[in-house]
């Protein structure tokens, strides 16, 4: 990350270095914890980024059909500002910002500054969304 005051924004030459894919994934707090933990202790950059919920709903609340458009849009062809997204998308500002607002709080989109303008970026090639369905052995339910 840059050295910027906000952990959301991006040096203006994009020089902070993101892996290729971001996962998102369901996976216990204690083992977002100790992914995380390992992530920072291992020597090599990692292949992937992962943002880890605990619930497959608390992903679907995220990843509505409007945002992950939005999110599309952004890895097809970053527009100059947020005005300029929500112009493409046909939307209104306020609901793109709030979007874009949601998608920054959990290190989806960055912004790239320079100067007084923010563009918002989402520095990876793919977003992967990974969710494991198991059968619970004991009762054969599945849980996710």
């Amino acid at each position: 990350m840059s050295n910027n005051t906000n952990a959301h924004e991006l040096d203006a030459n994009g020089a902070v270095t993101y892996p290729e894919t971001l996962r998102i994934t369901v996976m216990s707090a204690g083992g977002a914890f100790d992914d995380a933990r390992d992530q920072l202790t291992a020597e090599t950059v990692a292949d992937e980024a992962v943002r880890s919920f605990e619930r497959v709903a608390d992903i679907r609340q995220l990843l509505t059909d409007r945002r992950i458009e939005l999110m599309r849009t952004l890895m097809t062809d970053t527009p100059e500002s947020i005005s300029a997204l929500a112009d493409r998308l046909d939307r209104n500002y306020a609901d793109v910002h709030s979007d874009i607002g949601v998608l920054a709080d959990h290190h989806i989109v960055y912004f790239e500054t320079d100067g007084q303008s923010k563009r918002p970026v989402i520095p990876y090639d793919r977003v992967r969304v990974d969710i494991e369905v198991v059968g619970d052995t004991e009762t054969d339910h599945a849980v996710a």
